[in-house]
């Protein structure tokens, strides 16, 4: 079980991907959940597999979070469920996001506002009310943002992709520096190429065997470096390897990112 019997988890882009095995992990532990994404349908199978399997309470806010009036409101859906259940909010993961792997001049402007909403918006404002809420009942609680390996290394034509994913990384340092004299941590995952739906979404395909690491296993490590209190954390040897680019000059470092993401992917 989870530290108390009384844990809640909050999890954003619970319907598939890293979100659902996060949930499953979390599932594992004790925690009870409250599982958030617009597909209600995949919410309620996730929801009613974790109860069987674990016994954990489950609730199921379907939500999407790039609707200001939605992700306004979720917070208070989510307390509320909370206090008829007598559970505590201890763990926040921030993993709802979208990105479109596209030149920028080429993107839909609905769309590169649509990923700022989801990526930056939606986060930030979760946090803040998580936050409210952790530093006042005074538990140990955490919050955990996935970003992405591109927070740390430039991709072309994930422009807005990767530039949101460098303000997740960079907001979620200073706010733990900000926490630090509370009970609140916080961590950020910057995970590499992960075999979920998002690749497609993305408008890619993968080209054949890429080592790209499975979404559960990236999940475990996760709700680890989380429950550690890492600040960062990077799961993978080989993008842990491949995060040093990062180092080169910046002439060099766009084009060498470029390359290897074509030798993993193409346009669909």
């Amino acid at each position: 079980m989870a530290r108390g019997n009384d844990e809640a988890a909050l999890v954003t882009g619970a319907s598939s991907g890293i979100g659902r095995d996060i949930a499953r992990d979390l599932a594992r532990r004790g925690y009870h959940l409250l599982l958030v994404a617009r597909r209600r349908d995949r919410l309620v199978d996730l929801a009613e597999e974790l109860r069987q399997a674990h016994g954990i309470r489950c609730a199921i806010l379907d939500a999407d979070l790039a609707d200001r009036e939605q992700l306004n409101g979720l917070m208070s859906r989510a307390t509320e469920w909370l206090a008829t259940q007598g559970l505590t909010l201890t763990m926040l993961v921030n993993n709802a996001g979208s990105g479109l792997w596209q030149w920028f001049a080429q993107q839909p402007r609905e769309t590169v506002q649509r990923d700022i909403d989801l990526n930056v918006t939606a986060l930030t404002t979760l946090t803040h009310d998580f936050v409210h809420l952790a530093t006042r009942h005074g538990r140990p609680a955490q919050v955990l943002n996935i970003a992405s390996l591109a927070a740390l290394l430039p991709v072309a034509r994930y422009t807005v992709y990767g530039g949101t994913k460098a303000y997740v990384l960079q907001f979620s340092e200073i706010l733990r520096y900000e926490l630090r004299d509370t009970r609140v941590s916080v961590t950020c995952v910057c995970p590499g190429g992960v075999k979920t739906e998002f690749v497609e979404l993305a408008g890619q395909q993968l080209k054949g065997d890429t080592g790209m690491m499975e979404s559960a296993q990236v999940a475990r490590l996760s709700v680890d470096a989380a429950l550690r209190g890492d600040a960062r954390y990077i799961p993978g040897v080989l993008n842990k390897a491949s995060s040093l680019v990062r180092f080169l000059p910046r002439a060099l470092r766009l084009p060498i990112v470029e390359k290897s993401m074509l030798v993993a992917v193409q346009e669909k």
